[in-house]
């Protein structure tokens, strides 16, 4: 079927004259009575009129620039027209994924700031979303058992990130030396696997930066030591890269990839239904960041944002490394299964008539194949010829994983003290936080 695609701005003088649109035309877009977007066949052509400019690119802009909360309109119709006509042979959209992430609560006590985190596991349960805390490495000092508990029996509804390590005012976007970005980041993961071990339960290699703080520096050293990915919304990246020249793709791709290695970089979004609907309409994860006030009135705010997201399609709510693991696009063709990876490791399902997988060249590996007929399904870890990359089936998942060719044992790098002012600070914020609903609740009265 031939496809047209006719696009005029509002202001010109040749604007489309929708009054000569046929009738059986699909009106998807009007501004007042006037339809600016129409769909519809006439003969075997499949015809789409748009009203408006599309966007034009200058040198070094990017896909975010025109496709963001104030200004996106222009590029939907574009996006869908180029959708059908890639038709079934083209990359389709990934199966919608969503979790919100609520920054700074620790397993101190069963309740931080507005946040019992047995009623968020059971009000995530009856409203059908998911909770990452993205929780300070800091704070990894003490946890209380039965909290611990909780995260266990709710993993479908409540999990744990990483949130900086000291939680200090752009502590992940400051000039260090290497030796100083190591021992700072490692102290991190130590931090965390030491709380990982002593709780059971299980936390997530993914950052996300405090307040949004995270220079492309850091990205290297960060998949060196192990850190799986990061979490950034894209205004933060903007904000503390600004020498950075982006690639056009830029708010488009479901990952970037930093730094000379391909350290993935994902986006959260603030609490805002246009940002949510566009990342979604992308095939974006849905990833909604808050706090603890953001919990008053029993979680009122989240139920609001859950259930608009829910209405939009057959969302899968799911922690953030399953987001992370589940971050490529795919599709199948005669037996082989067909990867564009935005991960570092990811999982994917192996149905039966899969017989081989093709990972695409990208910036995150070299393309390969893997000839599924013979292999072991019993999770032996493999290696791929010639290329650092690793796989391993296990029933009906492949796990797909490239690790850095120079990594770094976080265990062998050299501590440093982290000093007072970090402790004061967080032991600061934490009581803050803690006491917010009692002062709230005083000043009610």
């Amino acid at each position: 079927m031939h496809r047209a695609f006719r696009g005029k701005t509002l202001a010109d003088s040749s604007l489309i004259n929708f009054s000569q649109v046929p009738d059986s035309f699909e009106s998807l877009a009007k501004v007042g009575e006037q339809t600016v977007w129409a769909i519809g066949q006439q003969g075997d052509h499949d015809h789409h009129y748009v009203g408006v400019d599309i966007p034009v690119f200058a040198e070094k802009d990017f896909f975010h620039n025109h496709f963001r909360e104030r200004c996106w309109f222009a590029l939907v119709p574009l996006l869908h027209f180029l959708r059908r006509l890639g038709g079934p042979d083209g990359w389709p959209t990934p199966e919608p994924r969503g979790s919100f992430i609520i920054d700074d609560p620790n397993l101190h006590h069963r309740s931080y700031g507005y946040i019992d985190f047995e009623k968020l596991a059971n009000h995530a349960s009856a409203h059908n979303y998911h909770a990452t805390i993205a929780t300070v490495p800091l704070d990894a000092w003490y946890f209380d058992r039965k909290v611990a508990d909780l995260f266990q029996t709710h993993k479908k509804q409540i999990s744990l990130m990483m949130h900086g390590v000291n939680h200090v005012a752009d502590e992940l976007a400051r000039s260090y030396d290497e030796q100083d970005a190591l021992s700072l980041l490692a102290t991190g993961l130590r931090r965390i696997a030491d709380l990982e071990s002593r709780s059971g339960v299980a936390i997530a290699r993914i950052m996300a930066a405090p307040h949004g703080a995270f220079a492309e520096s850091m990205a290297d050293l960060m998949l060196r030591l192990g850190y799986e990915a990061a979490c950034v919304s894209i205004g933060s990246l903007l904000r503390w890269n600004p020498e950075k020249v982006w690639p056009a793709d830029l708010g488009f791709s479901l990952a970037q990839a930093l730094g000379s290695l391909a350290f993935p970089v994902f986006h959260r979004t603030g609490i805002s239904e246009i940002d949510i609907r566009l990342s979604a309409f992308l095939g974006h994860p849905v990833i909604i960041a808050t706090h603890h006030h953001d919990c008053v009135s029993n979680f009122a705010r989240l139920e609001y944002m859950a259930n608009m997201v829910n209405s939009i399609g057959n969302i899968q709510w799911m922690g953030i490394e399953d987001i992370s693991r589940t971050n490529f696009r795919s599709k199948t063709h005669n037996g082989m299964l067909q990867i564009w990876p935005y991960s570092r490791r990811f999982k994917i399902p192996l149905s039966a008539e899969i017989t081989s997988a093709q990972v695409c060249r990208s910036l995150y590996c070299e393309g390969f194949t893997i000839d599924l007929d013979g292999n072991r399904r019993d999770g032996t870890e493999a290696a791929v010829l010639n290329l650092p990359a690793r796989y391993r089936i296990s029933n009906n998942t492949m796990e797909i994983f490239f690790p850095p060719t120079n990594g770094v044992d976080y265990n062998q790098v050299a501590s440093k003290s982290v000093g007072m002012w970090p402790v004061v600070r967080r032991l600061l914020t934490e009581a803050r936080d803690r006491t917010q609903p009692i002062l709230s609740l005083a000043s009610a009265r």
